[in-house]
């Protein structure tokens, strides 16, 4: 007899040396069958009388012994094992695939909620983006382990297309990840993921041409493939998408003929113009095969250290705007607003070659990070040992990293930046934000840009400091009496941003001006913590005299309200703070150098930058000295140095608005040092561009003379640097478009 537990298939165990039977009810009947076959076995056989059988209806059962009988179910015992490892193996398989359709599905889910998370305060977004980040990891590693089996037809038919789509949602999670937290290191590996789709070929084969959904797909992959080569500069691989996607989209065009083919051939417009925008001011090489190389991010270097009050400043938020519809764009994003956005980031240390040749792509989880308030985001659901390795750098203001588990596990950085200005740089430490956090905001209405800017201004520290861009068409050039009193109370005029009349107020024009215009007393409130402003715009003139009410750190850089000389590659004054080697090219018309003599230039203008930031120290006053402690506003105010003074020294800079300017600091004693003159000179002289510059002093003044009537503008002589930055603000006024 067998218990209930038994299964149903004999369990056959190596017998000992005797036969053991079981303690049963009927074992005294066993044991008297077994003793009489013993005896007939021993008994001599008795010609003519048979040995009497073992009865069958009374074996002992195979259960209840375990001698050799038992071999009888061997071959019964294996058969089911195999029917059983085939049940296994089919429910093992149907695993995986369900696995695979759930991994699926959430990520999906988690990538389409993407879109609805606000924009600012990473308390709210950043949870959402570790559980979509820990989701793809688990896809991604999972399809590839399960790759062979996911791709039979009988389990799930996964096509290659479909890997390629996996892909490409994961290069798009890291470049939002890059978006909104400015670090480069997840736009690296994105520029990861989008190369491997290309290199693997995961969009391409025939049914591209069979499947317009599958033909959207790929163009779109190739426009998001275009903008991260654009950020990371990598002007070899823009071109040669572009002629890819350009392919691509006549044979979209003529295997369908969609009702949007003229959407997608405005997009390689936009693409192909943007391109040339950026590219063509760079002087290529004599021969004329390529452009010779030059480096938009900050590239730190050892400098002079500043003065012992400004070395804790720290650019931490930035706000950028752009609201200039003429100028070149792509997507949403213009000239200008590239030109600050690579500007306010570190040159990443590992080269876009090395990323692309990387090991095989595998999705990593970025770290959690305290905020500014002080609370801890982790990874939902997850501990230490569930997430994949941690990236190079926290990404959120103050704190140290953590991922999210038990206890907070430090971050180390991975890839250390090159050449890192270390006597002004804090040395790298985990969950330290490498780059300003940036909004990025493409014609916003006066609400968004306030809303940015508040948040801006409550995320910053005690030691750090706000930074507003404006890019913008002026919103008037003159402030009408009618508009009741708005002028006398501060609001002069400004920036336009979006407008959104409604009401009574969009019957009168000039009341609408008002409202959609962002004012110099707009943006006092935020001047109750350090606040850095640059403006490029017709109406910058507004912002010179911004009173300074709460005596904290305060500097508006401004850029010339008119421009004597065109360019098709952004304003003029943003080009100098981006790149004032590659600025000087375009308005000495400098189309093609030798390599040699382009190294020889680059040193020029480091000398140039060492020289003025040594006067700087000198005779700029304590509250400026505090943003030179930040390696991003540093570069920011030597910049705008050296832009007048290249401009000031320039035959068609010749008139006060063509100059820039700055408030309340005027960098008179700066702008006007002989040696830095000199230094302008040298750059002139390498170059050969003499024709373009004053290469001499001005003549001293003449005596005074009798009273005349006023000059016009044009009979206005060339103007010296003092009149260019002097302190007489109706001077300026007087001579400033806005009379």
């Amino acid at each position: 007899m067998t218990t209930d537990s038994a299964p149903s298939t004999p369990v056959i165990q190596d017998a000992p040396s005797e036969t053991r039977v079981h303690e049963e009810p009927h074992t005294e009947h066993v044991a008297h069958l077994q003793q009489q076959q013993q005896q007939q076995q021993q008994a001599p056989a008795v010609e003519g009388v048979p040995v009497p059988p073992v009865l069958e209806t009374e074996r002992v059962p195979a259960e209840h012994i375990t001698d050799g009988a038992a071999a009888d179910t061997d071959q019964p015992t294996a058969a089911t094992k195999d029917g059983d490892a085939s049940t296994q193996n089919a429910e093992r398989d149907k695993e995986i695939v369900e696995e695979f359709e759930y991994l699926l599905e959430k990520s999906q889910q988690l990538f389409s909620g993407l879109s609805d998370l606000p924009e600012i305060g990473s308390k709210y977004w950043m949870p959402h983006f570790q559980r979509t980040f820990e989701v793809y990891t688990k896809l991604w590693k999972y399809q590839t382990q399960h790759r062979v089996l996911l791709e039979k037809p009988e389990h799930y038919g996964l096509k290659r297309w479909e890997v390629g789509e996996i892909a490409s949602k994961i290069g798009q999670l890291y470049y939002r990840y890059y978006l909104r937290t400015s670090e480069t290191n997840y736009l690296q590996e994105a520029y990861m993921f989008y190369d491997a789709i290309r290199e693997r070929s995961y969009f391409k084969g025939e049914q591209e041409v069979k499947n317009s959904a599958l033909m959207i797909k790929k163009l779109r992959y190739y426009a998001r493939f275009i903008m991260v080569c654009l950020q990371m500069n990598n002007a070899p691989m823009m071109l040669q998408l572009l002629e890819e996607v350009k392919a691509l989209i006549d044979i979209y065009s003529t295997t369908f003929n969609p009702v949007d083919k003229m959407e997608w051939s405005l997009v390689v417009k936009e693409m192909a113009m943007f391109m040339q925008a950026v590219c063509s001011p760079v002087p290529s090489n004599h021969s004329g095969t390529a452009s010779l190389p030059v480096s938009y991010r900050l590239v730190a270097r050892r400098r002079p250290r500043p003065e012992k009050d400004g070395s804790k400043f720290r650019l931490q938020e930035a706000v950028i705007v752009g609201n200039r519809p003429t100028q070149i764009k792509f997507s949403e994003l213009t000239l200008d607003m590239y030109y600050m956005l690579q500007m306010l980031e570190r040159e990443p240390s590992t080269s876009t070659k090395e990323v692309a040749t990387g090991s095989s792509a595998t999705p990593t989880i970025p770290a959690a990070t305290e905020t500014a308030e002080g609370s801890t985001a982790g990874i939902a659901d997850g501990s230490a040992a569930d997430t994949p390795e941690a990236p190079e750098t926290a990404t959120d203001t103050g704190g140290a990293g953590a991922v999210g588990g038990k206890g907070k596990a430090a971050i180390k950085d991975k890839v250390e930046p090159s050449e890192r200005d270390k006597d002004a740089v804090e040395k790298e430490r985990p969950g330290r934000r490498v780059n300003p956090h940036k909004y990025v905001l493409y014609q916003p209405n006066f609400s968004q840009i306030q809303v940015y800017l508040a948040n801006a201004f409550r995320e910053i520290g005690e030691q750090g400091c706000v930074l507003l861009y404006l890019s913008s068409e002026g919103a008037s050039t003159e402030v009408p009496d009618t508009a009741n009193g708005a002028a006398a109370h501060g609001y002069i005029g400004g920036i336009a941003t979006a407008r959104r009349s409604s009401g009574e107020a969009a019957k009168d024009r000039s009341a609408e001006q008002i409202i959609n215009s962002v004012h110099p007393a707009d943006l006092v409130p935020y001047t109750r913590k350090p606040f850095f402003l640059v403006v490029e715009s017709e109406s910058s003139w507004a912002y010179k005299d911004m009173p300074n009410l709460f005596n904290q750190p305060l500097l508006c850089l401004l850029s010339p309200t008119e421009y004597p000389i065109t360019s098709s590659s952004g304003s003029i004054y943003t080009f100098f703070l981006h790149s004032p080697i590659v600025a000087f090219c375009v308005v000495s018309q400098i189309t093609s150098m030798a390599a040699e003599q382009w190294l020889e230039l680059e040193t020029l203008f480091i000398e140039f930058e060492d020289l003025a930031l040594e006067l700087l120290n000198t005779y700029a006053s304590s509250q400026v000295r505090k943003f030179l402690g930040d390696d991003f506003l540093r570069q920011i105010v030597i910049r705008h140095v050296l832009c007048c003074v290249l401009l000031d020294l320039h035959l068609e800079f010749v008139r006060p608005e063509h100059m820039p300017q700055s408030s309340p600091e005027r960098f008179q004693d700066v702008v006007t040092a002989p040696v830095l003159l000199r230094k302008a000179r040298d750059i002139i002289g390498l170059c050969s561009v003499e024709d373009h510059y004053r290469m001499s002093d001005r003549p001293p003044t003449p005596p005074a003379k009798p009273p005349s009537p006023s000059p016009t503008l044009e009979q206005v002589p060339p103007a010296s640097p003092q009149s260019v930055t002097g302190d007489s603000s109706a001077n300026d006024h007087q001579a400033s478009p806005s009379t």
